[in-house]
């Protein structure tokens, strides 16, 4: 039986098109440092902000693109019927690290700004959402996990 839910694809989708969008904003990050006030393209935050933030942008730009393809891999398993799989929860394990290490560099960079330059709530907001991600996914591994284990015991009962 083929799995068909169309969410699946859907997501699969848009996974692959935030590919494309996290290329573009390491390309566009530095031009939209140089924007004036008066520019189309000016965004206050990286405009006036962005020379505390460009270096751990692209720090994380690595985890990012590692989450995206383990995140595309695990739906990719799915859309396969693969769903209880070990295999699936290394995916899920390596996207929680990549979350975890993203925290720890945005925990980093708010020590940093706020010592060296001045405070940017931003970044530790960014680095919390980053560590509820980590543990929302941590969540779904283990929950994963135990659904293989129960799989595993009912396939030896029958």
């Amino acid at each position: 039986m083929k799995y068909s839910d169309k969410t699946t694809g859907l997501t699969l989708a848009a996974v692959r098109v935030c590919y494309f969008l996290l290329a573009a904003s390491v390309v566009a990050f530095p031009i939209l440092m140089r924007a004036r006030e008066n520019d189309l393209y000016y965004f206050v935050m990286i405009a006036v902000h962005g020379k505390y933030l460009i270096w751990s942008f692209y720090a994380v730009v690595p985890l990012g693109y590692a989450a995206l393809i383990c995140l595309d891999k695990l739906l990719c398993n799915i859309k396969k019927d693969i769903v209880f799989d070990n295999a699936n929860i290394k995916l899920l394990n390596i996207i929680t690290c990549c979350c975890l290490a993203a925290c720890g560099v945005g925990i980093i960079s708010y020590i940093i700004i706020a010592i060296k330059y001045k405070s940017i709530e931003t970044v530790i907001l960014l680095a919390f959402g980053e560590a509820f991600m980590a543990l929302v996914v941590r969540v779904v591994r283990n929950v994963m996990n135990k659904a293989i284990i129960i799989k595993e015991e009912n396939d030896l009962v029958v």
